[in-house]
C-alpha cells in the first residue's frame, strides 16, 4: 500500500505527520498557509522535495475562493515569506 506523504484536497493540505513513523500512521489537514508553515517549522513533513510542496501548497493556500479564487493582496504577499522562514 502506497503512503501519500503530501495531498491536495478541496483547498486543504493532507500532510502525513513524519514525526510519528513508523508507529502512527496520523494525517494532519492544513487549513491555510499559517498551519502549512507550522507543519514546515515543527517537522510534521520533512525532505527537501516534500518541504517545498508544502510550501507551494501553503501559498496556494493565500487565495480565497470568496473573491473568485484570486489570491487576496495580503496573504499572497505575507504567505511566502513566512513560508520561506519555515
Amino acid at each position: 500500500m502506497a503512503v501519500k506523504t503530501i495531498e491536495w484536497n478541496d483547498d486543504r493540505v493532507i500532510m502525513l505527520d513524519q514525526r510519528l513513523l513508523p508507529h502512527r500512521e496520523v494525517y494532519r489537514v492544513c487549513r491555510d498557509y499559517n498551519q502549512v508553515a507550522n507543519a514546515i517549522r515543527d517537522m510534521v513533513i520533512r525532505g527537501a522535495p516534500a518541504i517545498g510542496v508544502a510550501a507551494a501548497m501553503g501559498v496556494a493556500l493565500g487565495k480565497n475562493p470568496a473573491h473568485g479564487g484570486k489570491f487576496v493582496l495580503g496573504a499572497a504577499a505575507h504567505a511566502p515569506s513566512l513560508l520561506g522562514e519555515a
